[in-house]
This record gives C-alpha cells, structure tokens and sequence, in this order.
C-alpha cells in the first residue's frame, strides 16, 4: 500500500467546455467536451501520482456516472479503494465564455450517504496494511455524513500511526 492515501465522499466526474458567450434562453452551441475525475481527494491523489508519487485513493462510487468515474481515476494511475453507494455519483459542469474569458461553474448536488455506507469507507481506511503515513481526506461532505467525519478520520489515523500529522482540507 502506498505511503498516501486520500479520502473523498463526495466525489464528482467534471465536465467542462467552452462556447462564444453564456446569454439566457438561447441554445447555446458548445465546444470541447472535456471530462475529468474531481473531489478534493481525488484531485489531491491525481497531483501526488503526476509528482511521480505512489498514492491510493477511497472514494465513493455509484451509478453509471461513478462507474466513468472509476474509470477516469483509474486512467490517471491512481490506485483506487472505491466504495459503492446506492445512489448516483454527482457531475459538476464548467462553461467558459470565449468572449469574456470568464468561466462558469455549476457545482450539483452531491447524493445522500447512509450511514452504512460513510461507515464502510472509515472501515476501509481502517483496515489498510500497512497504515499509510500520509491520509489527506478532503472535499465537502454529502448529505447524511455526520460533520465531525473528518475528526473520525484523524483520530483513526492517530491511533493506527500514533505520529501522525493532521491536517483537514475540506470544504463543507
């Protein structure tokens, strides 16, 4: 297992295009269709392995939406640990308007996790051997995750690798 592991919860396969100009009611035609793996996490474990770093990542998975993302993740090199949940992973979607150079960012709702399902990817973490020296868990929470989630995961890596560092990089 490798020395960095990330956790998100809420991941999102990322959409992003471009088109002349964003204006209301009028079709607006666009270009460049690009789809990338996102999530605090993910995006953290996408830079660590482009470093050059071997880094594995926990995240949740559900849907024909999860399943590309699984498949994007695993095309960028990163090991993945992917928990299945039983709804739909969630798409965000950024438009740049050529005109202005400005960008657009549509940011969905992410699913609603039981708590069976934000348990199982704690046990996950849990269960790693050898326990990594680095966890970074990071990226907002979805519904239904308790918001002391982060703290359980320090205090997880804290008593699996009693010299750890702590540091949260999440967004609510």
């Amino acid at each position: 297992m490798p020395d960095i592991v990330t956790v998100t919860l809420n991941p999102a396969l990322d959409l992003s295009t471009s088109t002349e100009w964003v204006q209301p009611t009028h079709k607006l035609r666009c270009t460049g269709l690009r789809r990338d793996p996102g999530g605090g996490g993910i995006n953290v474990a996408r830079v660590v392995r482009r470093l050059g770093l071997a880094v594995a990542a926990i995240y949740t998975v559900g849907g024909p939406i999860g399943e590309l993302l699984q498949g994007f993740v695993t095309l960028e090199h990163v090991d993945s640990l992917p928990i299945q949940i039983a709804s739909d992973t969630r798409e965000n979607f950024t438009v740049d308007e050529r005109a202005s150079a400005q960008q657009f960012r549509f940011v969905l709702t992410g699913p609603e996790l039981t708590e069976k399902e934000w348990r199982h990817c704690l046990e996950v973490l849990g269960s790693i051997e050898p326990f990594p020296k680095y966890v970074v868990a990071s990226g907002s929470l979805p519904s239904g995750v308790p918001i002391d989630f982060y703290s359980r995961i320090a205090r997880l890596s804290k008593k699996r690798q009693p010299g750890s560092f702590w540091t949260p990089l999440a967004s609510r």
